[in-house]
């Protein structure tokens, strides 16, 4: 019984502090790689909208939102298919992307650049994001960009929102990988993330005792 005890309060913790690390560094502006990481769904995770996601995190977000990319599941329509007129993606084959359940409509693109273009920012070494949709129109003219991913749609929350899943235990935080956002097997990253997570809790609990 204190074992499981200690296991409980072990939990509590480790949860607390990894909710007001997400806050922290939502709130600030920095767009350091060291800071960029992912949510990855727990396995139980109620929501199923958000079953079995991995969100790519998006610092630089006016207060008092929190807002990420949901990088694992692809739709079934095509880049050539939604925007014919682009240079970019007239002879593309892979899909959009949902990004989340708010503002589906609108664009949002991650990408790779030898250079900074403007008004974009930067997440990780060469790797950027828009979120405006009238620059992600401008971006798909550009036939430099390397590694892209469209998306329609964000996931959004309020701090005090996102506070109270991360103390109900739905999500894991994972340093964020360009490979993961960039994989060509979308389907794998979630599994790969979570159980990559799992350890790490395991490893901690293990330390603490």
């Amino acid at each position: 019984m204190q074992l499981l005890n200690r296991i409980e309060r072990l939990s509590a913790i480790a949860i607390l502090v990894t909710a007001v690390a997400i806050l922290a560094t939502a709130a600030s502006a920095t767009s350091d790689a060291d800071n960029m990481f992912f949510l990855v769904a727990t396995r139980d995770l109620p929501d199923p909208l958000f079953a079995e996601t991995v969100i790519l995190m998006i610092p630089h977000t006016p207060p008092p939102l929190v807002v990420g990319l949901i990088v694992n599941k692809p739709t079934d329509r095509r880049l050539s298919e939604l925007l014919p007129e682009s240079p970019v993606l007239k002879n593309r084959s892979d899909d959009a992307y949902f990004g989340g359940p708010v503002d589906v409509d609108e664009p949002a693109i991650v990408f790779r650049s030898a250079e900074a273009p403007g008004h974009v920012m930067p997440l990780f070494d060469g790797v950027y994001v828009s979120l405006d949709p009238e620059r992600v129109a401008a971006l798909l003219k550009d036939r430099a960009l390397k590694d892209l991913r469209l998306y329609f749609g964000r996931a959004q929350w309020s701090r005090d929102q996102l506070h109270g899943e991360m103390l109900r235990g739905s999500w894991y935080v994972v340093p964020a990988d360009p490979t993961f956002v960039f994989s060509a097997d979308p389907k794998h990253v979630w599994r790969a993330l979570v159980e990559r997570a799992e350890l790490q809790k395991a490893a901690a609990f293990t330390n603490g005792y």
